[in-house]
């Protein structure tokens, strides 16, 4: 199919991609981007629907359908509960940078807080080694409290 031939289809489906654009709203989308959607699904329909480059009456159905379809499939994904991020507001982070909370330990204290427990893992038996692990995964075990009072005394002590 020529270029021509496909523009005098598209010409012919256009009023159905404006009656659509005027009654559904899609956050995201420009007139040219309902354009543009409406050609491909125009130029898929014309890949899997041969007869519609002939029959005019059957271009229109079948290109009302297909592209009524897609946009309610849009519209789907756009109002889906997980995707309800994407209908946020978007602000510049250089607005509200000061008042986003840090995640974590700085840098500086990381390597602090690492090397400190290198030298306390050395100082403690195989079996509170394991529990110490257990500690930092955040588990509960027998013994527990007993251990994070042995690790205050290590911290107080350096």
């Amino acid at each position: 199919m020529d270029n021509e031939k496909f523009e005098e289809l598209y010409d012919k489906v256009k009023p159905i991609v404006t009656k659509l654009e005027r009654t559904y709203q899609i956050r995201i989308w420009l007139h040219d981007d309902w354009e543009q959607e409406a050609m491909i699904s125009l130029y898929h329909l014309c890949q899997s629907c041969p007869q519609v480059l002939w029959d005019e009456h059957c271009l229109r159905i079948y290109f009302k359908t297909k592209f009524s379809n897609h946009v309610k499939d849009v519209l789907r994904k756009q109002y889906s509960v997980k995707r309800q991020f994407n209908l946020m507001p978007y602000e510049e982070i250089g607005e509200v940078g000061h008042a986003l909370k840090e995640g974590g330990m700085l840098l500086e204290d990381y390597v602090a807080f690492k090397s400190w427990l290198e030298v306390v893992r050395k100082n403690l038996s195989v079996k509170e080694q394991a529990q110490l692990d257990r500690l930092i995964r955040g588990e509960r075990f027998a013994g527990r409290k007993a251990l994070l009072k042995q690790l205050k005394e290590h911290l107080v002590e350096e």
